[in-house]
């Protein structure tokens, strides 16, 4: 994918690699809709198994966070291949990227800041990666009775034997390594759009700051090149802050479904890792890497949320700082609709039911502790 050239320097475009092998190359594009069809096929068949076999001790087993996963799973394979998504980050790139200002319009300090934290963000996600790897490679059954809630590995085990079973689960073992990275791009991609625009909202509250600094405070009233110079800056501002809704609305959309999907699945899967009977060694550390990899995707995207939300509230502070009593009438009428704006802040929700923020990582881990006591007490009572 061709990017506009006002990211030529983004020092994060590296991590929409490995989204544009995954979906924008021929053959990676071809493996990915293998692998998406294998997905859909093991999350579909583990319920199947189970009711047509009876086996409902499966549901309190160590495949109970397999099975509750796999809707999460499957959303992130329909938002990074699926063509209507694609086309939404397109549109993003393409229509609101280059109305963007460019990375170095504040100067080179602003610049080196955004580098430091632009460093910092690619140590974390690598850090998810791997996990991400771990967890969902890590403790895979390869052999006796841990095999039959995955469809693709029963149907293997029970009818074939020899190289033709070992091809099965090299591709089976490769269908995870994919799920992984999956989600990996997806995580990636949402950073990237995320800080993009975390970044945009720092560099106008600090050109808003900028605006309070006058060389001659005694004659800048009755200077006409300043309140031109005021008046070019507060419409850039107003034109850039405009562009910040165009930019979270898209990012609100393409998160729409997955956000339901994490609060629901983020619950369930918390359940089934409390749930899950603890009695080997594989079975703790697949509990440990799961909840890790779990945990730290939702502190990420919650924290992420977070900043977004905290910056976009201090632009109507610096909007009120500034030395408007230096302004003629017109500048003062234009702060007073950019104040007016900046009331509302800039959050990414699901139509305004579920905000992705601090306030949704405490709630997810609270009706998390609240569903297990209560289906701790309800056994009890039976």
């Amino acid at each position: 994918m061709v990017l506009p050239k006002i990211l030529e320097d983004d020092s994060l475009l590296e991590m929409l690699r490995l989204p544009e092998i995954l979906t924008q190359n021929k053959i990676g594009k071809k493996i990915s809709y293998f692998f998406y069809a294998i997905c859909i096929l093991n999350f579909c068949g583990a319920p199947l198994i189970v009711l047509l076999n009876k086996e409902w001790n499966l549901l309190l087993s160590q495949y109970t966070a397999y099975v509750c996963g796999g809707p999460l799973i499957i959303s992130h394979y329909i938002i990074l291949y699926h063509r209507s998504y694609q086309n939404t980050f397109e549109n993003l790139y393409y229509d609101i990227f280059p109305s963007l200002w460019p990375l170095r319009s504040l100067g080179s300090d602003d610049f080196n800041n955004f580098q430091k934290l632009a460093k910092l963000t690619k140590t974390v996600l690598k850090i998810v990666m791997v996990l991400a790897l771990v967890a969902a490679t890590g403790g895979i059954p390869w052999f006796g009775d841990n095999y039959h809630i995955i469809l693709l590995m029963k149907l293997a085990v029970d009818n074939f034997d020899g190289w033709f079973l070992q091809t099965i689960l090299i591709i089976l073992f490769l269908s995870f390594c994919h799920m992984a990275l999956t989600i990996t791009g997806n995580v990636f991609c949402a950073t990237y759009l995320v800080m993009h625009l975390y970044n945009q909202i720092r560099m106008l509250k600090l050109r808003l700051e900028n605006l309070s600094n006058s060389p001659d405070l005694a004659h800048a009233i009755h200077d006409p090149a300043y309140q031109d110079f005021i008046k070019t800056e507060l419409i850039s501002c107003i034109k850039l802050h405009q562009e910040f809704f165009r930019y979270k609305e898209k990012i609100c959309e393409l998160s729409y479904y997955p956000t339901f999907y994490f609060s629901a699945g983020g619950v369930l899967i918390g359940l089934a890792l409390i749930l899950m009977p603890r009695t080997t060694l594989i079975i703790e550390v697949r509990v440990v890497f799961v909840a890790s990899v779990a945990i730290y995707t939702a502190i990420v995207f919650c924290v992420l949320g977070q900043l977004l939300e905290d910056e976009s509230e201090k632009i109507f502070v610096s909007a009120y700082n500034s030395s408007w009593y230096l302004w003629n009438t017109k500048n003062r009428q234009l702060l007073c609709l950019f104040i007016l704006k900046t009331q509302e802040t800039v959050v990414i929700s699901s139509s305004g039911i579920i905000t992705i923020n601090h306030e949704l990582l405490i709630k997810l881990y609270q009706t998390i502790y609240s569903t297990f006591t209560f289906l701790l007490n309800v056994s009890k009572a039976l």
